[in-house]
């Protein structure tokens, strides 16, 4: 059998771990068309939730069209259209079909054929050239409410918050939702990782999309539900742990699905020349700090040295009472005013969330800083 555990890669099927309220209450907001901001921290399974959502529709609610958009790297409006547009053969497999609805719904400007080679279905690639882009982002809106006129949809935009980014973002967005509004058989899945441009853009009353999705930001899997997944995996591959110590290894990455999956894979792999020791755990993790140490060294280097000790900072206060003068000086600031600007700043570069108080997002960074400063 194949090492189960992945951690570079969206999961589904028996791959994936539980999360079944969640996908409950997302059908529920689907069956509703209310549009959802879903939003978590980095590399907690925010794609896998919704690939398998999908996955589970297509079985269980065929009747429900279901679009998925990676909006990651996207750098324009056009781009934006083009991602879409590349994927509405999901929507209409006949190609026959697809081509006469394009020709029906796009005008004054042009679009190229092809086909995907893995799923032999047309892909479409919008030609901009001149074209007005405000023509192509409403024949694409008024296209795709023609197909929710046939069924429900959902389309998730995963990566949501890179059209923040966008020149003159603030005009597209007012357009885009312009037509999202109106989708009334259409439910829309905001979904990122980046919570300080996502808040801007849904909570603040300036913004076109404030208050234009519910928010349902993403928790950590429960323990509980951990537990007897990792266990039949590893059952299935004749390694026996017992439960216990798979509670050990939950706890030791404090419930992050990516560190959970990584440690996993390493585990599997060791554990098929040498029996379960409890130094593993430790060994395992070490290992996959010393990984990614290239990459935390970096990281750090091109940290003002302000930046650094606040981080410093943060772990010995653990992200909490930061401001005080005897506090201060146990990191050699001189101060509050220099730690209120390192934290927007690592804020904005993710380096740190803040939920009631300050936390470094990257577990593993967090204990390769322990280690190595």
């Amino acid at each position: 059998m194949k090492n189960p555990f992945t951690y570079s890669n969206i999961v589904t099927g028996p791959y994936f771990c539980n999360r079944k309220k969640e996908q409950e209450d997302l059908l529920e907001f689907i069956r509703s068309s209310q549009n959802v901001l879903l939003y978590s921290h980095r590399r907690t399974g925010k794609s896998s939730l919704i690939k398998q959502l999908f996955l589970n529709i297509k079985q269980q609610a065929p009747e429900i069209g279901t679009l998925y958009i990676d909006l990651y790297g996207t750098t324009s409006e056009k781009e934006f259209m083009s991602r879409i547009f590349q994927q509405l053969n999901v929507l209409e497999t006949n190609t026959d079909k697809l081509i006469n609805l394009l020709k029906s719904s796009i005008d004054k400007f042009s679009f190229q054929i092809g086909i995907d080679p893995n799923t032999n279905s047309p892909t479409i690639t919008p030609t901009f050239n001149s074209a007005d882009e405000n023509l192509v982002l409403k024949n694409l809106m008024e296209l795709l409410e023609k197909f929710s006129a046939k069924r429900k949809i959902v389309i998730a935009l995963d990566e949501f918050q890179e059209v923040a980014k966008y020149t003159d973002a603030d005009s597209f967005e007012k357009r885009l939702r312009s037509y999202v509004q109106h989708h009334s058989n259409i439910c829309y899945i905001f979904s990122g990782s980046q919570q300080h441009l996502l808040t801007v853009m849904f909570h603040s009353q300036g913004r076109a999309f404030y208050q234009q999705a519910a928010s349902y930001p993403l928790k950590q899997i429960e323990t509980k539900h951990y537990i007897p997944w990792m266990k039949q995996l590893f059952d299935e591959g004749n390694l026996s742990i017992e439960k216990a110590n798979l509670i050990k290894i939950v706890d030791q990455f404090k419930n992050h699905p990516m560190y959970i999956q990584l440690f996993c894979f390493f585990l599997w792999r060791e554990l098929q020349h040498t029996p379960w020791k409890e130094e593993m755990i430790n060994g395992i993790e070490r290992s996959m700090i010393d990984q990614k140490h290239l990459e935390y060294q970096t990281l750090w280097d091109n940290l003002s040295i302000n930046q650094k000790k606040t981080l410093k900072l943060i772990l010995i206060n653990d992200g909490q009472n930061l401001f005080a003068a005897q506090t201060l000086i146990t990191v050699s600031i001189k101060t509050a005013s220099v730690v209120t600007r390192c934290l927007k700043t690592l804020l904005e570069k993710e380096v740190l969330v803040k939920n009631g108080r300050y936390i470094i997002q990257d577990l593993l960074f967090k204990k390769w800083l322990i280690l190595n400063t």
